[in-house]
């Protein structure tokens, strides 16, 4: 590759024991083609307009630009409260803009203050950002454009706000409505974004190896009201957010908006979020929720905050509020919970299955940090699951410890199977983070889970894993990633 320095300053400078001529950042972009490795040298790169990338590379010649140690990019932007949870658009700033173009790697930078994102992305695709720090911003990638799809995000690391989770009020960030449903604007409405956000992308996107925390949500992709009578499939398809670290999140560490097709989240970490996967009003189905391992220490909010209660699941409240089209599976996690495992709402076409679910025990905690009454559901007028075909919700082989395990299944007729009742901790120490079976419970099941992909195929389980993510102190690897066949899923009949 064409190797092109960059340096704040644009002059000359010792680089790799030579005195070698540089451009600036803006320059470097402006003139960059295929085949050509834009090396940014150590140094504090102080922008106020948009880097805009004018061309491609090419799958054989990416355009790669790569920051070296100390590179640190800073916007100096202050928070725009005109882009909450919405689509900041190409006229807004952003550190980076990559419109209409393909094969571009981004690599290596820490990016400061830029409001209200540091990557915006257009109709473009086969793009991927590795190790990127990225502090604050309302969103620190946002896509667009159902012409893009092929998005890699791996190894990047964002706070966005280390006020929000204890200082911050949950509804002085997210809008109200008065009682005549006009939107009332809240205080902190910039922080209402996410890490990946979205609008109306094909999908093929990949979330890997992150580490996002301070922020109100990790992955919220939404599709806009002109395209909800979309085809299902054509937005938001083939989403894979595996191994990441998701720390002090506000809202939704998971959150499709509208419609989702074909997404794996597996073998994340999850410490003290609010509430951890969102299906509330989503279309669509094969979510496959696994491996995973959850834990808290903290709760939400400052004092008189109602919005800190969390759950596992967030679901739609039914009636007209859209429900999946399809299945989806919930397997071999472990929970360490001061939260419902759900709230409300109703869902189908879910099996919920093999999970380690460990309720603290709130007498030995700090006060206040969990109610001492909490509920393993919430209240059964509010909350709808039924075993009823064509999509059955079923619950079978979970470990809990929740005092009303199994019997608070009773007002769900045909749901529950195969309950694995506890008395005490499942985890060595859930709350140290020690998430091996405790050994009274290290008991592998007589027959294996059948699984069934958005291609058709099934995956099953391994008749010696033990509940949980966790089995003999390795977490299980779950199934490997198939994109959705969409013949095969439109030929399947919706109810």
């Amino acid at each position: 590759m064409e190797v092109v320095y960059v340096s704040n300053d644009g002059q000359d400078h010792w680089i790799d024991a030579k005195l070698r001529s540089t451009k600036t950042l803006g320059e470097a972009i402006c003139a960059s083609r295929p085949g050509q490795l834009i090396r940014l040298i150590a140094g504090t790169y102080e922008i106020d307009q948009p880097l805009v990338f004018p061309r491609s590379g090419t799958p054989c010649q990416p355009i790669i630009l790569r920051g070296e140690t100390g590179v640190i990019i800073n916007a100096g932007k202050q928070p725009d409260p005109s882009v909450s949870a919405s689509n900041p658009g190409r006229d807004r700033f952003a550190v980076f803009q990559l419109i209409d173009i393909e094969h571009i790697r981004v690599e290596h930078l820490r990016i400061m203050r830029a409001w209200p994102s540091a990557v915006y992305i257009e109709n473009s695709r086969d793009l991927c950002f590795k190790d990127i720090d990225i502090f604050e911003g309302t969103y620190a990638f946002y896509a667009n454009g159902v012409r893009t799809e092929g998005i890699k995000v791996m190894e990047c690391r964002w706070v966005q706000d280390t006020s929000m989770w204890r200082s911050i009020r949950w509804d002085e960030i997210h809008d109200g409505k008065d009682d005549e449903g006009n939107v009332i604007e809240v205080a902190f409405r910039y922080l209402n974004g996410a890490f990946f956000g979205s609008d109306d992308i094909a999908g093929d996107v990949e979330i890997t190896h992150n580490d996002i925390r301070d922020c109100y949500n990790g992955i919220r992709m939404d599709v806009s009201n002109d395209n909800l009578s979309a085809p299902i499939g054509t937005y938001n398809r083939d989403v894979s957010i595996f191994d990441n670290r998701f720390s002090y999140i506000r809202d939704n560490p998971v959150e499709p908006e509208a419609t989702a097709l074909g997404w794996w989240i597996g073998r994340n970490r999850f410490y003290n979020c609010h509430k951890l996967f969102s299906q509330d009003g989503v279309r669509g189905g094969f979510w496959y929720y696994f491996a995973n391992i959850c834990r808290f220490d903290s709760r939400p909010g400052p004092d008189g905050d109602e919005n800190n209660g969390g759950a596992v699941f967030k679901l739609g409240n039914g009636g007209d509020i859209p429900q999946p089209d399809y299945v989806s599976a919930c397997f071999h996690n472990s929970f360490y919970l001061r939260q419902k495992y759900i709230k409300k709402g109703t869902t189908r076409g879910l099996t919920n299955a093999r999970n380690a679910i460990e309720h603290a025990d709130p007498t030995v905690l700090p006060p206040e940090l969990m109610p001492v009454d909490q509920t393993f559901f919430g209240d059964a007028a509010k909350l709808h699951l039924s075993s009823a075909s064509p999509l059955p919700v079923s619950f079978t082989g979970d470990l809990a410890n929740h005092p009303t395990y199994p019997d608070v299944f009773a007002p769900y007729k045909g749901v529950l199977s195969d309950p694995r009742p506890a008395t005490g901790p499942l985890f060595v120490d859930g709350l140290a983070g020690d998430f091996d079976l405790r050994e009274t419970y290290q008991v592998p099941y007589d027959t294996s889970l059948d699984v069934l992909l958005p291609d058709g195929s099934i995956w099953s389980t391994t008749k010696d894993h033990w509940p949980g993510a966790i089995t003999d102190g390795t977490v299980i690897s779950g199934p490997e990633y198939v994109p959705v066949d969409l013949d095969y899923v439109r030929s399947l009949p919706i109810p």
